[in-house]
C-alpha cells in the first residue's frame, strides 16, 4: 500500500478558505419574490379591479359566508359597495376605525373565518378605505 504524504496547511488558510466558501453558498441562495408586491398606499385601488377580487375568492364563494340569502354585509361583486357603504362598514374618514378593516386586521376573530387574509390584501383594503373607498 502506497502512503500518501500530506501538506502542511495553516489554520489561517483553512479558516479562510472556510470563510470564503460560506460567502460564496450564502450569496448563491436567493428568495424569489415574485409573490405580491408590498402595498404603495399612493397607487389608487381600484374597487371592481382589486377589492372586489378579494372577496370573491375569500368572502363570497359558494362555501363562504357574504352572499345572497347568507350573513351581512353581501359582498358579492354586484352588492359590495353598497353593503359596506350603506351599512356603515367603511369610513373613509377614518380608515384605521372601519368596521370592515378592524374586522379583516384583528388578531382574533378575524374574517374571513377559514384563514386570515394576507398582509398584502388588508393593506390594500386599507388603502381603498383611506383613499376614499370609491366605486371604481
Amino acid at each position: 500500500m502506497k502512503k500518501i504524504k500530506s501538506i502542511p496547511v495553516s489554520r489561517g488558510v483553512c479558516g479562510v478558505f472556510l470563510l470564503l466558501m460560506t460567502v460564496v453558498i450564502l450569496n448563491s441562495c436567493s428568495k424569489d419574490y415574485t409573490g405580491v408586491a408590498p402595498v404603495d398606499p399612493n397607487v389608487p385601488v381600484s374597487f371592481s379591479e382589486q377589492i372586489i377580487p378579494i372577496f370573491t375568492a375569500s368572502c363570497a364563494t359558494a362555501s363562504t359566508c357574504h352572499k345572497p340569502g347568507g350573513h351581512v354585509p353581501d359582498l358579492t361583486p354586484t352588492h359590495a359597495y353598497d353593503e359596506l357603504l350603506g351599512l356603515g362598514y367603511v369610513d373613509s374618514t377614518n380608515a384605521a376605525g372601519s368596521k370592515l378593516y378592524t374586522i379583516i386586521n384583528a388578531s382574533s376573530n378575524y374574517m374571513p373565518k377559514d384563514g386570515k387574509l394576507s398582509g398584502d390584501k388588508i393593506s390594500l383594503i386599507f388603502n381603498w378605505i383611506k383613499q376614499g373607498a370609491q366605486n371604481n
